[in-house]
C-alpha cells in the first residue's frame, strides 16, 4: 500500500525538513495548505497520518481529536510540540493521537515512527481487503497433474514467478484462474505485497474507474472523502484484473498509462502518483478476436499478454480428475467432519466421462455436494449431481437433441458460409448494431436515456455508436426536438 501523510505544520523551515525525511518511494506527502479549515478537511481526505502542530490543535483537545479518530479510516495523529509540557502531552495521548513529538527530534528517529505507524496501518488496510476463501492459500503445488499439457504449462508457470513482468491469464470460466494469479503472487519476491483483485466486470464505469485509480472528494455525486483506489492499495504487490475484457475503452486507455508510466492519477484529482505494482490479467473471452473487432486496444493487449498463460480445460485433463478428487476429499474431510476416503471406480468413470463445463470450480462445488450426501465411506454414482451420473454410459446413449430443420433458417446464409471465428464475430457486431439502432429509435436518440436503458455509461455508447456510424441527430423526431 502507498502510504499518506498529511503535512499541518506552522513552522516553514520544521515543514519542509519533515518533508524531506519522509519523501520517499513508498509514502505520498502532501502539505495542508488552508490550516484554518484543517480539521473539516481530513473529514474528506483519505490519509494514513497527520503530522500537526500542537499550535493546530484547537481546544477543547479531546473533543478535536476525538472526533477525528471517530472517522472511518481516521489517519494516526502525530502532535509535533515544542514546549514539551507532560501535563499537555498526557491530554493529547490520551484524547488519541499517537504520539507526542519534540521539534528537535532526530530525523532517523521521525522516519522510525512513521515506518512503524504506516507497516501497521498496512496491515490492518490489506488485510481487511482479502476475502476469505473456501480453500486455504493458493500455492503452485496446487495445481496437482499428471497430463503432459498440464505440465508443459506449469513448467511454463514456474519460469515466470520470479519475473516482475506483466501476465495475462486465459482460460475458461472455473479453471482457477484467481488461484493461478494468486499462486504465482504467493511464490513471487513481492509475497510479502498485498494482492488487489478487481472484477472489471462487476462494476458500473464511473464505480470500476474509482475502484481502480481512486477519487477525489467531488470527483463525482456522491463522493463526499476522498478515497485510495486498488493500485494505491496494492503498492509493492500485485493487481489482478479479473474479466478484462469487460474494461471500457477509456480505462484502457488509463491503464495503458499505468503500464507505461508506472504511475495513476485519481478521479478528479490533478497530481500523478507513482505505484509500484505489477499486474496480472485475466479473462475467458477471445482476447485476440476482441482486438480484431476494435472491442480491445491492440497496444494494451500488447503490454499485458508481454506472457500469456492458457490453462487448459479439465475436459483435456483427465487423468488429472482422480488424484485432483483425493485433494479435495482430504480438503473437505477437516471443513465437513465426514470420513470420507474415495470415490467408488464407477464414480470416478462418471467424473472422468463428463465434459466438465464449469472445469475445476465444478468439480470442487460437486466432491463437497457428494461429501454432505454420502451415507458410507465412499461416494458412489448415487451421490453425484444426474448431469454427471448421465455421463456412465457409451457416447451413443448420451441423448442428444434431434436436429431441427428450421435451426439454420434462422441464421442468414452468409453467416453459414463463414468460419466458426468470423462467423461469431459478424453476429455480435450486427447484434449490436441492430440493438443501438433500435434503442435509440425508441430514446429519439437521447443519449441519456438510451445510456440508462443500455446499462452503459454514455461515453461507452458514444464510442459504439461511432464503431457502427450511428449519429444521434438520425433518430430524432419533430416531438423529440421540439
Amino acid at each position: 500500500m502507498l502510504g499518506h501523510v498529511l503535512l499541518a505544520l506552522s513552522d516553514t523551515r520544521l515543514r519542509a525538513r519533515i518533508r524531506r525525511t519522509l519523501s520517499q518511494a513508498d509514502i505520498l506527502v502532501e502539505n495542508v495548505e488552508n490550516r484554518d479549515e484543517l480539521w473539516s478537511q481530513l473529514a474528506k481526505t483519505s490519509a494514513d497520518m497527520l503530522v500537526v502542530s500542537r499550535a493546530l490543535v484547537p481546544a477543547p483537545v479531546t473533543e478535536t481529536i476525538s472526533s477525528l479518530r471517530g472517522l472511518p479510516d481516521s489517519p494516526e495523529i502525530v502532535v509535533i510540540d515544542k514546549k514539551g509540557n507532560a501535563e499537555d502531552r498526557a491530554q493529547l495521548l490520551a484524547a488519541g493521537a499517537f504520539t507526542v513529538l519534540d521539534e528537535a527530534l532526530s530525523s532517523h528517529a521521525l522516519r522510525d515512527v512513521v515506518s512503524a505507524i504506516l507497516s501497521r496501518r498496512r496491515v490492518e488496510t490489506t488485510g481487511s481487503l482479502v476475502a476469505k476463501r473456501a480453500l486455504p492459500d493458493p500455492r503452485l503445488d496446487d495445481f496437482i497433474t499428471s497430463s503432459p499439457a498440464m505440465k508443459a504449462f506449469m513448467g511454463l508457470v514456474h519460469r515466470v514467478v520470479a519475473s516482475d513482468t506483466s501476465l495475462l491469464i486465459l482460460g475458461e470460466t472455473g479453471v482457477g484462474k484467481e488461484h493461478l494469479a494468486r499462486a504465482i503472487h504467493a511464490e513471487s519476491p513481492r509475497a510479502g505485497g498485498p494482492f488487489i483483485a478487481v472484477n472489471c466486470g462487476a462494476l458500473a464505469e464511473t464505480l470500476l474507474e474509482s475502484e481502480l485509480f481512486g477519487h477525489e472528494e467531488g470527483a463525482f455525486t456522491g463522493a463526499t472523502r476522498s478515497r485510495r483506489g486498488s493500485f494505491e492499495l496494492a503498492h509493492k504487490g500485485v493487481v489482478f484484473l479479473d474479466e478484462i475484457g469487460e474494461l471500457p475503452q477509456h480505462l484502457q486507455v488509463k491503464l495503458l498509462h499505468v503500464l507505461q508510466r508506472r504511475e495513476i492519477q485519481r478521479l478528479g484529482g490533478e497530481q500523478a502518483i507513482s505505484i509500484d505494482v505489477r499486474i496480472m490479467a485475466a479473462t475467458n473471452r477471445d482476447i485476440a478476436d476482441d482486438v480484431a473487432s476494435k472491442l480491445f486496444r491492440p497496444d494494451l493487449f500488447y503490454r499485458l499478454s508481454v506472457v500469456t498463460l492458457s490453462i487448459p480445460p479439465l475436459r483435456e485433463r483427465r487423468e488429472d480428475i482422480a488424484v485432483l478428487v483425493d485433494s479435495y476429499l482430504e480438503y473437505f474431510r477437516g471443513h465437513i467432519r465426514r470420513n470420507v476416503t474415495g470415490a467408488t471406480p464407477e464414480a470416478l468413470a462418471a467424473l472422468a466421462n463428463y465434459p466438465w463445463p464449469g472445469n475445476v470450480r465444478e468439480l470442487v462445488n460437486i466432491i463437497e455436494r457428494a461429501m454432505l450426501l454420502v451415507t458410507g465411506d465412499k461416494i458412489r454414482v448415487e451421490d453425484l449431481p444426474a448431469s454427471v451420473r448421465g455421463s456412465t454410459g457409451s457416447a451413443d446413449e448420451i441423448p442428444r437433441p434431434e436436429a431441427n430443420a428450421t435451426t439454420t433458417r434462422q441464421l442468414p446464409a452468409h453467416v453459414l458460409n463463414q468460419p466458426w471465428r468470423d462467423a461469431r464475430e459478424s453476429m455480435l457486431v450486427e447484434f449490436e448494431r441492430a440493438y443501438l439502432r433500435a434503442l435509440l429509435a425508441e430514446t429519439a436518440g437521447k443519449i441519456n436515456e438510451t445510456a440508462r436503458r443500455a446499462g452503459i455509461e454514455p461515453r461507452s455508447l458514444f464510442d459504439k455508436m461511432k464503431r457502427h456510424g450511428l449519429r444521434k441527430e438520425d433518430f430524432r423526431t419533430p416531438e423529440s426536438d421540439s
